[in-house]
């Protein structure tokens, strides 16, 4: 929704058939411990219950509003995932915009192939976080994408794509190639509408969704050069 929520919406709407993957939208166990940086998210959303459903139930709405349909897969986020002896892989803050961790290998290998299976014989086109701000599971999914054998286009990881270093970082290697979707009125306010609907996470970026909505108007125009737009991004596969 973030990204290309109102790319999402004119496709949806122009019929379409979209489907919106939540990759990390996994349960932990209720009774595993969390790191204090966890603790710390989870009193900003406000201590939910179940924070993990509080997240799906948000998801289902916003894609549902956009006309998509939406796809839980069942890998926790980064802030939950451990070793196998019970070592927090991403422990605080920091750990988030670093590498992925070298025994996660194997979870993009596993994604990948659901990917791949998920959309075989379908003809499908899929887009991808291009990973601008380096967060790990952006980067995951991102590999696992690339891995999966479909033909790619990468979304600008909004917010941290309001830094244009952030998105030339996530190139790695030469350059990609822009393409820009126009949005009508009524898409970027479908997309606003979208956003607002994940109500536990406006507090990680925004004071509020007054702020929320001016952001995200102001990006989608500065994108555009004043007509409201979202980028995506061709990468050649000779970067790789």
């Amino acid at each position: 929704m973030l990204s290309c929520g109102g790319s999402i919406w004119q496709q949806a709407h122009a019929g379409e058939r979209v489907l919106v993957v939540t990759v990390f939208a996994g349960t932990p166990d209720p009774h595993d411990p969390l790191t204090p940086f966890a603790e710390e998210l989870h009193a900003r959303w406000g201590h939910p219950a179940d924070a993990v459903t509080v997240r799906q139930q948000e998801d289902v709405a916003a894609v549902s509003l956009l006309g998509a349909k939406a796809l839980h897969w069942p890998y926790t986020d980064c802030i939950y995932r451990r070793t196998p002896a019970g070592q927090f892989l991403y422990p605080d803050e920091k750990a988030l915009w670093g590498k992925v961790h070298p025994a996660e290998q194997d979870l993009v290998a596993k994604q990948a192939a659901r990917l791949a299976a998920l959309l075989q014989g379908r003809g499908s086109f899929v887009y991808a976080p291009l990973g601008a701000g380096h967060h790990v599971d952006h980067q995951i999914v991102r590999l696992a994408a690339e891995a999966s054998g479909h033909t790619l286009a990468y979304y600008e990881d909004f917010p941290y794509a309001e830094n244009p270093q952030a998105v030339q970082a996530a190139f790695e290697r030469g350059c990609g190639q822009a393409e820009l979707t126009l949005l009508s009125e009524e898409a970027l306010q479908a997309k606003i509408a979208a956003i607002a609907c994940y109500g536990s996470q406006l507090s990680t970026f925004w004071a509020d969704e007054t702020e929320m909505t001016a952001s995200v108007r102001a990006f989608a125009e500065r994108t555009g050069g004043r007509l409201p737009a979202e980028r995506t991004w061709r990468l050649s596969t000779e970067m790789y």
